[in-house]
């Protein structure tokens, strides 16, 4: 076993859990928003998918899964940004990040430190929140989520927050497919393209749903 560890540990490994952890959650995603898509049928529909998603047995299994998942990709995305920084001089006689280095590859670690306090903000605020769907219950996971999106702080700051996510997966999308050898000049314009378009979807699927009930609550006080 030592030389999985070994393999793990390098740079190499590393690079390969993360594209591999980053692809679960990109499946994650598109699965998770399509869920909530139920908000749009009505309260009752996704009350009921709320409460299949926070009883169901093999979900329990799935939670450990993702933040085993979850560890393993911020780990990863830590260290090999701790050992890339440490592997570069601090100052250059030339610009080196010209050429294949964007904006958004020198601030992945930026931008998923910003995801990843959305994500715990988010989990305890709805997650663990003060919410139950029991029969005759008023304070229901759709009722929180419309209390929650009623504010246009609160509203604002999951908006800014997808579409920093949205930024994210559109560079991690890309690199994932490249650190797995799928880096082809016939295939990564391609790759390219689905990873743009992934990305809009999600960043506008998941902004859908606060704009949503904020509007609801503005044509409400109407």
């Amino acid at each position: 076993m030592t030389w999985l560890w070994n393999f793990i540990s390098s740079s190499i490994g590393k690079k390969l859990l993360m594209a591999l952890s980053g692809l679960f959650f990109c499946s994650f995603l598109l699965v998770h928003m399509a869920g909530n898509m139920t908000i749009f049928i009505g309260a009752d529909m996704f009350n009921a998918y709320t409460s299949i998603m926070s009883t169901a047995s093999v979900n329990k299994v799935l939670e450990v899964l993702m933040v085993l998942l979850f560890l393993v990709h911020v780990y990863t995305s830590a260290t090999l940004t701790i050992e890339n920084r440490a592997a570069r001089p601090e100052k250059y006689a030339m610009d080196v990040s010209a050429g294949k280095r964007t904006f958004m590859s020198s601030n992945m670690f930026i931008t998923g430190s910003i995801i990843l306090i959305f994500v715990i903000v988010h989990l305890v605020g709805f997650k663990y929140g003060d919410w139950s769907n029991a029969p005759g219950s008023t304070n229901t996971m759709y009722a929180l989520l419309a209390d929650t999106y009623a504010s246009v702080f609160w509203t604002a700051l999951y908006v800014i927050a997808v579409i920093v996510l949205g930024f994210h997966l559109n560079h991690a999308f890309q690199s994932a497919f490249q650190t797995l050898g799928l880096n082809h000049k016939k295939y990564t314009p391609f790759i390219q393209k689905l990873g743009t378009l992934y990305s809009i979807l999600i960043a506008l699927g998941f902004a859908s749903f606060p704009v949503y009930f904020f509007l609801s609550h503005l044509n409400a006080g109407n």
